[in-house]
């Protein structure tokens, strides 16, 4: 989750540091004092494109660093140390990046340089931003199919035909590669097995050979250094009555003798004597690794051979190391084994390609009916939210459709049938449909939804089905056409959310922001003929004021009162929310449930 954030010299934000806690976060404040600003300095930590427009007047760059919880699972931080990033999950990774006026900005992950889509990537697993302008994925119609299947509990008939989906394709990959005719393929076999006996001949065992190598050569090409090193360390240590070790046993020895006459000196000599001894053995061990050093030039031609033959093979191969060579050579025997099996016995492979083509569409069907099964479930659970979050009458629709048929003939065909086709998730692609008023014809819902109303969608979906996870999710024009009642609906649901995901919600609305654990004040400020903004954490009797500002504009008198009054009654709510089921209570199963007894029909 987010746990900082540092702001300097972004438009009208001089010098800004925040933490954030878990739970909810309200950030309010009066219109065109900034709150978006955070929004945007958001959007710079995980990755947006932005120009030299965002930098304060007078500063060359605007500089962003937001400071990360890693999710507990070690997905994200093995994806991070894959890139050269040091992380553990569990652990902080520390966003930094400049937009500089020049146009030469920098990106940085814990502090190692990093592209910016490499940014965006890694960033959009930790936090999304929704607003009035962000579509995000649940514009994307591409994403509608993986929320659905969160939201129907499909995973496992999705994994299942998946599995069945991979088999089918790889038969239909080898049938048309035999297909191709005798000539191609025996051009393909013919390469796979020079490539194959040049792995076996370059006699690849130890995975990490090349390293061992790489390092006796460094030895191998510094021997008159190393030697004359050895020699001098051994004529200060052994080299006579004046070095070391021979000044140690002769100090040892004197003080001995006079520790007859002061037992304090005896304490001494028998500490000189145990270093002696350590001293002695390192003599020895230098000695040794001296006699053994030799300058072997044939040696050393070898070993470059040997590296020279390993670089051009891992060139070849594009592989990193010794260990993916040997890896490539497995690989090499068994495809090779599989095509010369798959043109002995061509029609046992058609066969198997029948069989499992038969698996992957009865498991589509299956996966096909779960779906609609679930769509149907969430189509209701999904009005009933909305009409709670101030969009009534607004009906949502999942729409199905066929993936477009393929190939009509060879191999690829078994994957076609009556006019549509197997993809790798299905025989089906989805898109969410939504008519937001009455009278209203559905129309896909990245065409008709509003900023607003797209951030009220993906808080229903979070409530109802799950939606997408992330740690960190920012709301901004939630609010957006609501107030009164509705407003208080969606400041509980935001907090039901905030029980399972960290929430930052930018409102103008204080029945929600009363529902918030960390409430966060946004004003202006004109010091010394500069304008600027600054970010205050605000509780208590503070508190209490802004949302008697946000009210009425008034801090004092009934507005004060009714900010005081709604903050209770939030607590209220929250208790008797933690009473009714603890964690997320009228979360993701009981609205299955509720749509599932409903009995709509689709």
């Amino acid at each position: 989750m987010l746990r900082r954030l540092q702001v300097a010299d972004l438009a009208l934000i001089e010098d800004l540091s925040l933490e954030f806690g878990g739970g909810m976060n309200a950030v309010t404040g009066e219109t065109g004092a900034g709150k978006s600003l955070l929004q945007r300095a958001l959007a710079i930590a995980v990755g947006h494109r932005v120009g030299a427009e965002v930098i304060r007047a007078g500063a060359d760059a605007a500089r962003v660093e937001a400071a990360f919880e890693l999710p507990a699972d070690d997905a994200l931080a093995q994806r991070l140390r894959s890139i050269g990033v040091e992380a553990a999950a569990g652990c902080e990774l520390r966003v930094r990046r400049s937009v500089a006026r020049s146009g030469r900005g920098q990106v940085a992950l814990n502090d190692r340089v990093v592209s910016l889509a490499t940014l965006a990537d890694v960033a959009s697993a930790l936090l999304h931003l929704q607003g009035q302008h962000e579509s995000l994925r649940l514009a994307q119609p591409e994403t509608h199919l993986a929320m659905l299947d969160e939201a129907s509990g499909t995973r496992a008939e999705l994994a299942a035909y998946r599995a069945a989906w991979a088999v089918a394709s790889d038969l239909v990959a080898r049938l048309e590669a035999l297909e191709r005719g005798a000539a191609e393929n025996e051009r393909r076999l013919e390469i796979a097995r020079f490539d194959l006996d040049e792995l076996v001949r370059a006699a690849l065992s130890d995975p990490d050979e090349e390293a061992a190598l790489a390092q006796e050569r460094v030895r191998l090409r510094n021997v008159e250094r190393l030697a004359a090193v050895a020699a001098e360390a051994l004529e200060r240590l052994h080299g006579g009555e004046a070095a070391a070790l021979a000044a140690v046993e002769s100090a040892a020895r004197r003080l001995a003798d006079a520790g007859a006459i002061d037992g304090a000196l005896a304490r001494v000599a028998e500490a000189l004597d145990e270093a002696a001894a350590p001293l002695a053995e390192a003599v020895r061990s230098l000695q040794a690794y001296a006699d053994a050093l030799d300058a072997d030039p044939e040696r050393l031609d070898a070993i470059e051979e040997r590296l020279a033959l390993l670089e051009r093979l891992r060139r070849k191969h594009r592989v990193e190391d010794a260990a993916a060579l040997i890896a490539r050579r497995d690989a090499l025997a068994a495809e090779i084994a599989r095509v010369e099996l798959d043109a002995a016995n061509p029609e046992g492979l058609r066969a198997e390609l029948a069989d499992a083509a038969e698996r992957a569409w009865e498991l589509a069907a299956r996966l096909s009916a779960a779906r609609r099964a679930g769509a149907e479930r969430l189509e209701g659970a999904m009005e009933r939210e909305l009409a709670a979050l101030g969009m009534p009458g607004a009906r949502f629709g999942v729409r199905f459709e066929d993936l477009p048929a393929g190939a009509a003939r060879g191999p690829a065909a078994a994957l076609t049938r009556d006019g549509a086709s197997l993809g790798p998730d299905g025989a089906e692609r989805v898109e969410f449909d939504l008519a937001a008023n009455p009278g209203e014809g559905a129309r896909p819902l990245a065409r008709v939804a509003s900023g607003g109303e797209l951030a009220r969608i993906m808080l229903a979906l979070r409530n109802v089905a799950g939606g997408i996870s992330v740690p960190t999710l920012v709301f901004d024009e939630v609010d957006a056409g609501i107030g009164g009642a509705a407003a208080e609906v969606v400041g509980r649901r935001l907090r039901r959310l905030a029980r399972a995901t960290q929430v930052v919600c930018i409102t103008h609305l204080a029945q929600i922001a009363a529902f918030a654990d960390h409430h966060y004040a946004v004003e202006k400020q004109e010091r010394g003929g500069r304008t600027r903004t600054r970010v205050v954490a605000v509780s208590g009797d503070e508190r209490a004021r802004e949302l008697a500002r946000m009210l009425g504009g008034s801090t004092t008198g009934a507005a004060l009162e009714h900010a005081v009054a709604m903050l209770g009654a939030a607590a209220e709510a929250e208790r008797e929310d933690a009473s009714r089921g603890g964690g997320r209570a009228g979360g993701r199963a009981p609205a299955r449930r509720a749509a599932a007894s409903a009995g709509r029909r689709r």
